[in-house]
This record gives structure tokens, sequence and C-alpha cells, in this order.
């Protein structure tokens, strides 16, 4: 796992740093830098965005604002109708703003300087692009530019287009006080902003998009970070091929132990999850009434009959397995919760817990010292508040999940549009496939076969969750290639599991003799 292969989410300070880095080394001046920037921008906004929509771009004084001065120019060289409003006295500028500002001058492009009296009103087809302060923000905005921003936020505008991170939504914070601008999307330069894959910040980050603007490579992974963004490229460091003579036994003897009367779904999804992501051998644990279900829905797999009827209540022959995935539709009655207890206390290989083993752990706190070293959790948001507290913000929560990870020495993944796995070092990659069509009930079961069968292939935990949450994430992509995210449903995510391991597998083409 080389995580130089990541992108590094980096602070304000590491941005500015490595912005001079590059300045200095390249050599390149800053003012041709910020049109390198600003010619990646509108590259994307015109492969985004048709001329049909009139522009309105909103510049800063700062360097932000210069980059949108670019980008006025440029949009209106590529044939669209851009205006421009300067929020704050140009001439209080920095030193590449006034060389912009001076330039635009020659271009036939209205122009207005706002102040208390010209706040613009604009339709709904307007789409603004919100070059006001960039990453460097260090406090709450305030006075013209706050009262620009909340007007801005207030029209009914359908798109909002932040240069770089949106104007009051600070790089590593998030500013308590002053407004923030509601983009729509954000084209993020180089490297992605912490606060821009917090769910908290949703409203105020939309879409991300994140484009190189080259910067010194070197000089990026000389910089330290616990954060970073999965590559195709990162994944496809660890990806583990198959030896020719391998044998199921090599790849894994897999248990789950899921589902319970009307909830055999769960185990169907994630038995079938986990058969396609390469399992070896997989036995499924369920209550009697589950059988005929498994045996005629997943029929590559053996089934375990539990001596209930309609719920789990004991798991035996665990020394036969490799690795134990437990949670998904199981509930939270009193047999099942001491069957859970009872696999905790009896198998000292690594577990993948998942839904109600979440919930009954969260009721019995003192349990989670025998969750076993090197397993994978993988809560929702609401399961991680009941499992360690609330958190005050989601700052808060990411510092929380890295300290339970490293004290108890296991891997946990925080599921969400940018899932965070967090390694029992404290080392947090952030996911970055995926799409909202995901929001579907089985998704997880999905996740959790996946996640038990790539540990059973001798994947690490941290290797698993990451990997596996990059396959979920890729599969519903390539779904939605074809089809609308409205319709996705879990098993479509199995059915393309096939289609997502293809494209990370690392193979040349052997040339014709």
């Amino acid at each position: 796992m080389d995580l130089n292969l990541c992108l590094k989410v980096l602070d304000a300070e590491q941005i500015r740093q490595a912005d001079q880095f590059t300045i200095k080394n390249e050599p390149i001046h800053s003012i041709d830098l910020m049109e390198r920037a600003s010619e990646v921008f509108v590259r994307w906004f015109i492969h985004t965005f048709d001329e049909d929509s009139p522009i309105v771009v909103f510049c800063g004084v700062g360097n932000n604002g210069g980059d949108g001065l670019v980008i006025c120019r440029l949009l209106n060289d590529a044939g669209y109708t851009v205006s421009l409003f300067c929020v704050g006295d140009p001439d209080s500028g920095s030193r590449d703003f006034k060389i912009n500002y001076d330039i635009i001058q020659n271009y036939d492009i209205p122009q207005t300087v706002i102040d208390e009296t010209n706040l613009p009103s604009m339709g709904k087809d307007v789409i603004i692009i919100d070059a006001i302060f960039g990453s460097g923000l260090s406090r709450p905005v305030d006075g013209l530019i706050a009262r620009t921003i909340e007007h801005l936020n207030a029209e009914p505008c359908r798109f909002r287009v932040a240069v770089d991170i949106a104007s009051g939504l600070g790089c590593s914070q998030r500013f308590e006080g002053g407004p923030i601008m509601k983009a729509t999307h954000t084209v993020s330069f180089q490297v992605p902003k912490l606060s821009l894959l917090l769910p908290q910040n949703e409203k105020y980050s939309g879409e991300l998009v994140i484009k190189s603007i080259g910067l010194t490579e070197e000089y990026l992974q000389s910089l330290s970070s616990n954060y970073h963004y999965a590559t195709l490229a990162f994944i496809q460091s660890f990806i583990k091929p198959r030896r020719k003579f391998t044998h199921k036994g090599d790849v894994g003897k897999n248990l789950l132990v899921v589902g319970s009367h009307g909830k055999m779904g769960a185990a169907v999804l994630a038995g079938r999850a986990c058969l396609r992501s390469g399992a070896g051998l997989l036995t499924i644990h369920a209550p009697a009434c589950g059988l005929d279900i498994l045996q005629s829905t997943v029929s590559e797999a053996m089934v375990s009959v539990d001596a209930q009827e309609q719920l789990i209540s004991r798991v035996v022959g665990l020394s036969q397995f490799d690795v134990i995935g437990v949670g998904p539709g199981i509930g939270t009655d009193k047999l099942t919760t001491d069957a859970l207890h009872t696999l905790l206390e009896n198998f000292d290989h690594p577990m993948v817990l998942d839904a109600d083993a979440l919930n009954i752990l969260a009721d019995h706190k003192d349990w989670i010292e025998l969750i076993p070293a090197g397993s994978v959790l993988t809560p929702h948001p609401g399961e991680f508040s009941r499992l360690i507290g609330s958190s005050k913000d989601d700052y808060d929560r990411l510092d929380n999940q890295k300290k339970f990870c490293m004290k108890h020495g296991v891997t946990v993944l925080l599921k969400g549009a940018h899932s965070s796995i967090c390694s029992p070092k404290g080392t947090v990659v952030f996911n970055a496939t995926g799409n909202p069509g995901m929001a579907t009930g089985g998704s997880g079961d999905v996740l959790t076969g996946i996640i038990t069968a790539l540990l059973g292939q001798g994947y690490t935990g941290f290797e698993s969750a990451t990997l596996g949450a990059f396959l979920h994430g890729l599969a519903g992509d390539l779904f939605i290639r074809k089809q609308a995210k409205e319709s996705l449903i879990a098993s479509d995510l199995i059915g393309y599991l096939p289609k997502a391991f293809k494209k990370i597998m690392r193979t040349k083409r052997k040339k014709r003799i």
C-alpha cells in the first residue's frame, strides 16, 4: 500500500507552501500559475455547461479573485455571455489581482464594483462563479462580503460554482458566525480540502471535482498529512493477483453470520457480494427459516442452520474459518446478543462487524475490548455515535474515529459520500468512488460481504476496508454510466462487481509477435 499514490489532504499553509515551491523551482511566475489554474477550471466548465446560460463571476480582491478575473476573460473568449462583479476595492487587491484587473479592462465585459447599494438580482438561469475567497481564509467573513454571500445564496440560480473552495468555508475548519456560499459544484485545485469531504459541509461543496494545476509532485509528497484521498493508482498498488495454482482454500474460508425472520434479504446480499469478491469458500450461518432461501439464491455457499427457527442463537465450529462477517439482518434479540458475545470471546481472527452487531456493541461497550485485532467495523454515522458517543461536529467525529481505532487496534469505515477509512495507526483514507444512487437499502450488506471476502484473501483490515469501499463505490459508478441513479438497488452493485474488479486490476496487453 503506497499512500504517496493518494492525493494528500493538505491544510491552507501547506497549499501555500506548495504554490511557492512550484513558483520558485519550476520555475514559473505566480501570474502564470494563476493563468494555468484558471485554464484548468475553464476546460472543466466548458465540458460541463453549455453556452446558453449567462455567467456572472464574483471576485474578491485576493488571488482567488485573480483566478476569477482570468476565468471571466477565458469564458468570454470561449463565447459565453459573462458579467463581472468585484466585491471590494480593486485598488487594494493583491499584485496578481491588479495585473489581471488591468487586463480585463480591455475586454467588452460588463463590470461592476459592488457596494451596499448595488447587490445584483439574477434569474434562475444564471450560473454564478464564486471567486471571492479561496482556501487561505482564516476567519469568518463579515461586512460587505458577508452580505454579498447571503444575497447570492438567496438568489434562485440553479448553479453556484466555487473556484477551489466556497467563499466563507475554511480549508480545514468551518468558521462559526459568518455566511458560506452554497455551492452546487466545487473545482478544487490539485488536492481536496478536508472541509469538502465532510457531510456537514455538503451544501457548501456540492459536486466535488479535483483538478491538477501542476504543482511540484515531489514537494507534495514530502508534506506530512494523516488524511489521504484514494486514487486508482493507490488502489492498484496493493492488489493481490491470483497465482496460477491458487485453490479455493487459499483465498479464504469465510463465515457470514447474518439474517433473521423477515430479514433474509440482508443475508442473501452479503453472501452473494462475498462470493463475487473472490471468497474461496463461504459458509452462511442463519436461522432455520432461511435455509431454503439461501440454498436457492446463494447456491455456491454452504449453509449452517441455527437451532432457532427465526433468529441466531449459537454459532459453532469457529476454528475452521479465517474470517467472520457478522451483523446484517441479525436483530438484537437476547439470544442473538449472547451469540455475538460468544463469537467475540472465542474467535481470534479478524472480523467484520456491521449493522446489528454494532448496535449490540453500543449496548455492551465493555465487549469492544473483545474485538480481535485487525477487525473492521463499518458503521454509518448514527451507529458510530451510538458506539462512541456524540461528537460536536464532523471534524470532532473524525478525531474520535482516529482515537477509537488507535485505542482498539481496529479499522473503522465510517460510511458516507466520502467514506472515511481509519487504520489502527490513525491514518485516514477518504474514498473517492460512489454516488447518491447507492443510498438504498441493502447497500451496506453488500459492503460487508465484499470486505469479508477481502479479509479472507489475506488483505489487512485497513486494506480490505479501503479496497472494499473503492470497489463498492466503483460498482455503483459503473451502473450509473448507463442507468439512472434513482433506479439503483443493492443487487445491482453485486452485478457490477466483476466490472469494478476488472477496472482496477493491472494488466498489460501483450504485443503481437
